[in-house]
């Protein structure tokens, strides 16, 4: 940054000041208006020579809607290319049919119109391509796959382009390919090409991952990344399970990041429901442990009763598939696959017997026999020994598939991601109508990790995770489905709440792979958070925004700017 970015930020018009307005007050506005955060980062990216930055705010923040002002203030100089993730396009274009950007795109009489109609409607179909026109004059915007295809065929240049990258984490992988090619791309970008990154988690798995991410913002100097990194900016720990981690030389990671990152925590905590987070321990039947056991014995890193010689910054999401599935479920017939799961009918699905096969599913239907709202059930397996799996138990017990019954009492609906958009757009819009807050229509939304991200569900009582993941990310990520910003403003205050559960296989002998899994994920997480202190902390907005940042009962956010 230069003086003359330094003396815009000092501005006291972008003071964020304490929010002390009423939930009612702050999500029910008489009027649309654009957040504080918002209208700084558009004019101060306007007036700045800064190469790029990355937006690293929470839920509730309204990031799209700070992307989209920062880009219609340049959008007639500059190229507008926009990436992200193919589920999240539609999102990305009805965030421009918003009053975000005001007029711009559909008049407020077509946005009365839309509400009157549901997305498959010739009506509403209609409204949408003649805005898509408009946008499309603006905007051009890829998923990620298209974007790096089109980018290793040499078929896309950024020259005086601003790009913006949304859930940029997804292109961050040490392994994988988007981020190679992208970088290959911003890299042969000319001068006046623009970057701009979006993430609320902007560190998912790996603290080298923001490395990797602020060096496509073409610094003056880039930030060490792979063994590098580690060996600069991480200590060693190790213990008789595997190698730990703790951060060191963070004066020096300060020093790289200045002048690259805006963080901003979101809204205030009275627009989000209550959360009640509890831990639900299954204490496995001998029937199902045996089989859990049968699949533990083939992996290498397990000796009974512990977990050995594991890296935790090197440790495949992929390990340890089986012995995960059978946590969740073990098929009558002690087989697997589809041979097992042909096992799982009549009277194997009785209540009565469930437990004997699968703790979590008995646990999960109980609980949400008591729920008085919509319910969430998220596994990271879509097929069998999740989702599939529990299709034919709800079956069994009263519930059918809104997709066959349609709306209805007690009726479940299933979001694996091979759905069409505009299934889908069907399926969040009876969900989340004003008439379901009692789950008269659609009671049981089921998803897979395709509804991470862009997915709103409205007024949810209950979340239920059939299993942990290897880092809090991506639970962080599923329990955002459903707590978001003002998504129980109309529901008495009774029920503003979100209960959510975690389930963990469990037996008494000795540590399960979901115990596990689940130390394996705080301990990433304690690491993860030093380095997103310090992001925080050496935020260009750190300043301005601190009133905003810093809530009682949180812990305070301290800037070293």
């Amino acid at each position: 940054m230069d003086e003359k970015d330094k003396e815009f930020i000092s501005q006291n018009k972008y003071k964020i000041k304490p929010n002390k307005k009423s939930m009612k007050e702050l999500c029910i506005p008489k009027k649309f208006k654009l957040q504080i955060s918002q209208k700084f980062l558009s004019e101060f990216f306007k007036q700045s020579k800064l190469k790029g930055i990355l937006i690293y705010h929470k839920i509730g923040a309204g990031k799209t809607c700070t992307a989209i002002t920062m880009a219609e203030s340049l959008k007639k100089k500059m190229n507008v290319i926009v990436i992200l993730p193919a589920a999240l396009i539609g999102n990305f274009r009805n965030e421009l049919r918003s009053e975000c950007p005001g007029d711009e795109y559909i008049t407020a009489a077509e946005r009365k119109t839309l509400s009157k109609f549901k997305p498959a409607d010739c009506e509403f179909q209609t409204i949408i391509k003649k805005s898509d026109i408009k946008i499309n004059k603006y905007y051009t915007i890829y998923s990620y796959h298209k974007f790096v295809e089109l980018a290793k065929n040499n078929k896309i240049k950024l020259n005086n382009s601003l790009l913006i990258i949304d859930e940029v984490q997804n292109m961050i992988s040490e392994t994988g390919t988007f981020h190679k090619n992208l970088k290959n791309i911003i890299d042969k970008s000319d001068d006046k090409t623009r970057i701009i990154l979006l993430s609320a988690t902007p560190m998912f798995d790996k603290p080298v991952e923001i490395a990797m991410t602020l060096n496509l913002l073409k610094p003056e100097q880039e930030i060490l990344t792979g063994n590098d990194f580690n060996q600069k900016f991480l200590a060693i720990k190790k213990n008789k399970e595997g190698t730990y981690y703790k951060a060191k030389n963070l004066k020096l990671f300060r020093e790289m990041i200045k002048g690259l990152v805006s963080y901003y925590r979101g809204a205030p905590p009275q627009t989000f429901p209550e959360q009640n987070f509890k831990i639900v321990r299954c204490n496995m039947s001998d029937f199902q442990y045996k089989s859990y056991l049968t699949a533990m014995s083939s992996e290498d890193n397990f000796i009974r009763g512990s977990f050995r010689n594991v890296d935790i910054l090197k440790m495949p999401t992929s390990f340890f598939i089986g012995p995960r599935i059978m946590s969740n479920i073990s098929f009558p017939n002690k087989s697997i696959g589809i041979t097992g799961f042909s096992s799982f009918a009549d009277d194997a699905l009785l209540i009565q017997n469930i437990k004997t096969y699968s703790v979590k599913f008995y646990k999960i239907y109980k609980s949400i026999g008591k729920s008085e709202g919509p319910v969430f059930i998220y596994s990271n397996f879509k097929e069998i020994g999740g989702l599939r799996t529990l299709v034919p138990f709800l079956e069994a017990h009263g519930y059918k598939n809104y997709k066959v019954h349609g709306e209805g009492e007690k009726r479940f609906s299933v979001w694996t991601g091979d759905e069409p958009h505009v299934v889908k757009e069907e399926i969040k819009y009876i969900f989340n109508q004003k008439e379901n807050y009692d789950g008269s229509r659609i009671k049981i939304m089921l998803g897979s990790p395709s509804i991470k991200e862009g997915i709103s569900l409205l007024r949810v009582e209950q979340v239920h995770i059939l299993e942990p993941y290897w880092n809090l990310s991506r639970i962080h990520q599923i329990i955002g489905r459903a707590i978001r910003y003002c998504s129980h403003k109309d529901l008495p205050k009774r029920r503003r709440h979100v209960d959510v559960f975690l389930y963990l296989a469990t037996y008494p002998s000795e540590k399960t792979i979901d115990e596990y899994i689940w130390s394996l994920a705080k301990k990433k997480h304690k690491l993860i958070k030093q380095f997103e202190d310090t992001l925080k902390e050496k935020a260009i907005d750190c300043e301005i925004f601190y009133e905003g940042n810093n809530y009682p009962g949180e812990d305070e956010l301290k800037c070293d700017i």
